[in-house]
């Protein structure tokens, strides 16, 4: 699973500081996104609540690899940072 984070300005909240978390998955020929707010617990972030989740299924899986390519790809230009690796 990789997983994605953004921190940005928010101007609705106490904090002026919105997280968010967005995960993807692939399965063979399915692929599995989840989303949704964060939160920092111990200066690391953390879903809020229960992540929503959207499956795509697809003829092959070179359309499913493409896919989560693409959606990565785009994550990345709206500024969003993958999760640091944890250290042994």
């Amino acid at each position: 699973m990789k997983t994605f984070f953004y921190m940005g300005r928010n101007d609705h909240n106490v904090s002026m500081v919105s997280w968010k978390i967005w995960k993807i998955e692939r399965y063979g020929k399915r692929v599995v996104t989840r989303w949704g707010p964060a939160i920092l617990v111990d200066r690391k972030p953390i879903p809020e609540y229960a992540l929503l989740r959207k499956e795509s299924r697809f003829g092959t899986e070179a359309g499913a690899e493409e896919y989560e390519r693409k959606k990565i790809r785009s994550k990345l230009a709206k500024g969003y940072q993958r999760s640091p690796r944890a250290r042994p």
